[in-house]
């Protein structure tokens, strides 16, 4: 018996501070659970965004691929050299009328 009473001290002296940081452990992953649950709606929310945000993109990178194809082709490139000179045609017709 007289081994007894230093064990169970040293168990109670420990077991005492472990039962309260587990304690507080799980106090902490409860209130985390709270507020994770009232959360829902933005993260819906922001889910819907990154949804459409992505659609967008998609619609971009469709836009930006047609304009790849329409800028490379070389029968619908604008001759720059005709242009010009359309321009100063059109500007001497219009100081002339």
């Amino acid at each position: 018996m007289d081994i007894l009473v230093p064990i169970i001290a040293i168990i109670m002296v420990f077991s005492i501070p472990l039962s309260a940081i587990l304690g507080s452990f799980y106090l902490k992953v409860q209130k985390m659970k709270v507020s994770q649950n009232g959360d829902d709606s933005a993260v819906k929310d922001l889910r819907q965004q990154v949804g459409n945000l992505m659609a967008e993109n998609d619609e971009m990178k469709d836009r930006l691929k047609n304009l790849e194809y329409i800028m490379s082709d070389e029968s619908r490139r604008i001759n720059l050299d005709y242009e010009k000179e359309q321009i100063k045609v059109d500007q001497q017709n219009k100081f002339n009328s």
